[in-house]
């Protein structure tokens, strides 16, 4: 399943239950979800790439991985510079665990890896772990594009003194209704809460995160649109209640991302650009 298209469903959280009782609107589902730092090479091109996404999708067994997504940086500005991001998406710590010493054990992802090297190169040992929500379908405000890319923005968030997790679950629902009346029409906008397993990681610029923020939508342009909904609509409404227990960077890192498996469309394949 894209995680673009993850549907808000009943129940979990790897905390406890918590029941938004205002609207009873279900909890989302938490997912495990893993970022790989990646370096890309000389041999980076559209269809070396294309045959490397390609191959490792047949290498995939685990049928607990819900969905990967890549992530190159779309500004020179970021605080991770020039590092882009191969995110994994499981159903628990557990799955994701397991399928990895499967893969490590395995002698043609070994040779997979050392075949497109010159390609891409990614840090599976030092991946960063989080447990994640999506709360809003992908589709809800418009269809997501054929090719598989996205534009995506992260802030890196951390609680103010005497907050925790429960109160960034329990702002959810409240922004959720304030982006509804607003206007994201066509943006294709969704985002996620990544919940971080190890707090004291940090970015080159020495900062550290308990969560990250990040949105999704469609292109930079559905992005600016979204922002300017944000600001006159949303804003004024949900910051002061967010501001209540978190604080977050001005300034996020931004990428191109792409869709690199959906457990429910296997055959899926993005359209990645010429390389310039």
């Amino acid at each position: 399943m894209n995680k673009k298209t993850l549907s808000a469903l009943l129940l979990v959280t790897v905390v406890g239950i918590f029941t938004y009782s205002c609207k009873n609107e279900p909890t989302p589902t938490v997912r495990y979800n893993e970022f790989m730092a990646c370096q890309f090479g000389p041999d980076m091109s559209s269809d070396n790439l294309t045959a490397m996404i390609s191959e490792w999708q047949q290498l995939i067994t685990s049928e607990e991985l819900v969905g990967a997504w890549g992530y190159s940086p779309a500004s020179d500005q970021n605080a991770w510079g020039e590092v882009g991001w191969w995110e994994l998406e499981w159903t628990s710590k557990e799955a994701a665990e397991s399928a990895w010493a499967e893969w490590e054990s395995n002698e043609e992802a070994a040779a997979w890896t050392e075949k497109h090297a010159g390609v891409m190169q990614c840090d599976g040992p030092g991946r960063f772990k989080f447990d994640g929500i999506f709360p809003i379908p992908f589709e809800t405000y418009g269809e997501k594009n054929p090719n598989g890319y996205f534009y995506s923005e992260f802030y890196g968030c951390n609680y103010n003194e005497g907050s925790s997790r429960e109160d960034a679950l329990a702002f959810v629902s409240g922004f959720n209704n304030a982006v509804a009346e607003a206007d994201y029409s066509e943006t294709g906008y969704h985002y996620g809460n990544y919940f971080a397993e190890d707090n004291t990681a940090t970015n080159p610029n020495g900062q550290s995160a308990d969560f990250i923020w990040a949105n999704f939508t469609k292109t930079k342009e559905m992005n600016d649109k979204a922002t300017a909904a944000f600001e006159a609509e949303v804003q004024e409404k949900m910051f002061p209640l967010f501001s209540e227990f978190a604080t977050c960077g001005d300034n996020p890192d931004v990428y191109h991302g792409w869709t690199l498996y959906d457990v429910d469309n296997k055959d899926f394949m993005p359209t990645f650009p010429p390389q310039e």
